[in-house]
């Protein structure tokens, strides 16, 4: 352990001691997600420049997955942040970001054209830079010490803000292989709870763990001071897709409320036009045109094969990610709902494309929001929907929430869960905006007034969203409709491909899988939406 003596700067003669902090050091952390390693991080703390304590950071994570270099300065007298900066770079390109303290709210600049002001929260004065990586939180337990703050502004990098609370983390469990000598801090933020152990001399963070998801980041190597943090590693190459037999484009479309969509259209080079269209529409959370599911580009392989297969096929970007417009915000409900109808109305305009035959097909939360444009608005040739939820998104998360739950903590996990949902109920931040839009819409009751033909697709390995629960939604599909089809897919999980054998699932072992396993979609399951888009459709790919 590095002597506590080594974080006094030394003083001039009256002026007072400068606040405790990590040493001047380079420190590896290693991410990890029920025991597996999803991402490591090298943070160096230098304190050599006169005033200003520079925090830099190389990560490659695959939880966001990313690899960043980021820079932080901190005033070396109060431990508050001034400066922020960082080249992200994720699966839609590099990412440049600038956040200044200098007077006043933090001030963002973004290279995807966010420019804007952060104010802090009036009851959190005291502002920092939240991006999810280890060396944001590394100066933390310090920066308490020092300002005796019990709130804090988080910017996030969306150019959003929100408010972390200290806690008392003294009964938690003391991770293995932490010093016992080592204190605790606990930290609330959108009700996600972190506790820091950290050493109480040198206010080195240790360990910091996120119980709600599983996740740690652990302190694995320390170096010298003056070592420049190591070159993070490329990562890892996600699973390649056939050679094409289409021509691809880029397009832009616009959604009800001004919000400019990017995509892509592939359309077949073979066969005879005007082409049947499928528009795939994705799951929950910040999917990009691919719906790059860890090393899993899950739409890509879908669009490909269909495109080989003599279909025309639109993609997009979800508002607020990759290119599409939107960036503050990922959309309520509603807005997604808009958005699936722009990408409709888009296609049925193009050049070489049937407007009587496009078909939308919906990935989890997007097979809920297909069903509802479908039985509103006419034309929509057919929808296929692949790992559907059959229950409220409320319900779903619970199931998730106690999956793997030991008996004995059931109780105290669904009420943390219920907690949580009626917070969100009664909230009214942008940040919870699509969860609370989505939380109690049932599924059953839109696909029940769908009239078109529908193709339902299921894995009975998925753990995000049961097979058990299919029938209730197949009951309702079929309440109206005679031409709905159901097929299952043994082993197949949420992203249609092989779950491992022998393999206990719980939504976090299935992630751990998307994270680390690039693996191909089920051929089945795409043999399957081939032969029920070419019955349905009254002019089959030549």
């Amino acid at each position: 352990m590095i002597s506590a003596a080594l974080l006094i700067a030394a003083a001039t003669a009256g002026a007072p001691a400068l606040p405790a902090r990590p040493p001047d050091a380079t420190y590896t952390y290693a991410l990890t997600v029920s025991g597996t390693t999803l991402g490591t991080s090298t943070v160096a703390v230098d304190g050599t420049t006169a005033g200003t304590i520079v925090v830099t950071e190389n990560a490659n994570m695959l939880l966001p997955q990313l690899t960043g270099v980021t820079t932080m300065r901190y005033d070396a007298q109060t431990l508050h942040e001034t400066s922020y900066s960082a080249d992200l770079t994720v699966a839609a390109g590099t990412r440049r970001i600038e956040i200044s303290f200098a007077s006043g709210p933090a001030h963002i600049v973004a290279s995807t054209g966010l420019d804007a002001d952060i104010p802090p929260v009036p009851s959190a004065p005291v502002e920092l830079v939240g991006d999810n990586l280890i060396a944001s939180a590394i100066m933390i337990p310090a920066l308490v010490h020092a300002s005796g703050a019990q709130t804090f502004t988080v910017a996030l990098l969306s150019g959003k803000s929100l408010v972390a609370k200290v806690g008392d983390a003294s009964g938690a469990a003391r991770p293995a292989g932490v010093p016992a000598s080592d204190a605790s801090l606990a930290l609330e933020l959108n009700q996600i709870h972190e506790i820091f152990w950290y050493d109480p001399a040198t206010y080195l963070v240790h360990d910091v763990q996120i119980p709600a998801q599983q996740a740690e980041f652990r302190l694995t190597v320390t170096g010298a001071a003056g070592a420049a943090a190591a070159t993070p590693a490329p990562l890892p190459t996600a699973i390649p897709t056939p050679f094409p037999h289409f021509t691809s484009r880029d397009v832009h479309f616009t959604s009800a409320d001004g919000t400019v969509l990017a995509g892509t259209l592939t359309v077949p080079d073979r066969g005879r036009a005007p082409y049947a269209t499928v528009v795939l529409v994705h799951g929950s959370g910040a999917a990009d045109r691919n719906e790059l599911i860890g090393l899993n580009p899950v739409f890509l392989q879908i669009s490909n094969a269909l495109s080989n297969a003599g279909y025309a096929v639109l993609r997009y970007d979800k508002r607020g990610v990759g290119q599409s417009g939107g960036r503050n915000t990922l959309g309520t409900r509603d807005e997604l709902i808009e958005d699936v109808r722009a990408a409709f109305r888009f296609a049925r305009t193009q050049p070489k494309l049937d407007p009587k035959h496009v078909y939308l097909l919906g990935h989890s939360e997007g097979g809920e929001l297909v069903p509802s444009v479908a039985a509103h608005d006419l034309g929509v040739a057919g929808i296929i929907l692949l790992a559907p939820p059959a229950l409220p998104l409320s319900q779903v998360l619970m199931e998730q929430k106690l999956a793997g739950v030991a008996p004995d903590q059931r109780a105290a996990a669904q009420a943390q869960e219920l907690a949580i949902f009626a917070s969100t109920r009664q909230g009214h931040d942008s940040m919870r905006a699509w969860l609370r839009s989505s939380l109690d819409v049932d599924p059953a009751v839109d696909i029940a007034r769908v009239h078109v033909p529908v193709l339902i697709l299921q894995g009975t390995a998925d753990v995000q969203v049961l097979a058990a629960d299919l029938p209730r939604l197949v009951t309702a599909a079929r309440a109206h409709n005679r031409d709905v089809t159901v097929r299952t897919f043994p082993g197949d999980n949420h992203l249609f491909d092989a779950a491992p054998p022998g393999m206990t699932q719980t939504p976090y072992a299935a992630l751990r899988q998307y994270l680390t396993v690039p693996a191909w979609i089920d051929a089945r399951v795409l043999a399957t939406i081939e032969k029920w888009l070419a019955a349905h459709d009254k002019k089959p790919p030549a």
